[in-house]
């Protein structure tokens, strides 16, 4: 998976997980620790909340998963040559386009 791929899903899923930190006021590692912790538990028995509460860490662990592999990406590959690449990719996309 390319840098640029990644930051894309990665910024996708951004906005999915703030939609659900807003609605239950904290930030989504503070609702991973919390969850994982069994802190949770008394939410089970409500269905609206424990299936908002499956959605929000299937999210969030995707998200994590995105962001390990980003950190892989970024170790190996210098941040200089990652910009270059995709500024080149989105000027011959553009050059494509125009030639069209």
């Amino acid at each position: 998976m390319k840098l640029a791929e990644l930051i894309h899903d990665m910024s996708k899923l951004n906005v999915e997980l703030s939609n659900f930190e807003q609605k239950f006021g904290v930030k989504s590692p503070e609702f991973y620790q919390a969850i994982t912790a069994g802190e949770l538990e008394e939410f089970d028995a409500l269905d609206d909340y424990r299936l908002e509460f499956i959605e929000w860490l299937s999210l969030y662990k995707m998200w994590l998963s995105l962001n390990e592999k980003y950190q892989q990406l970024v170790t190996r590959q210098p941040i200089a040559i990652s910009i270059k690449t995709t500024v080149m990719s989105q000027q011959h996309e553009q050059s494509t386009r125009v030639a069209a």
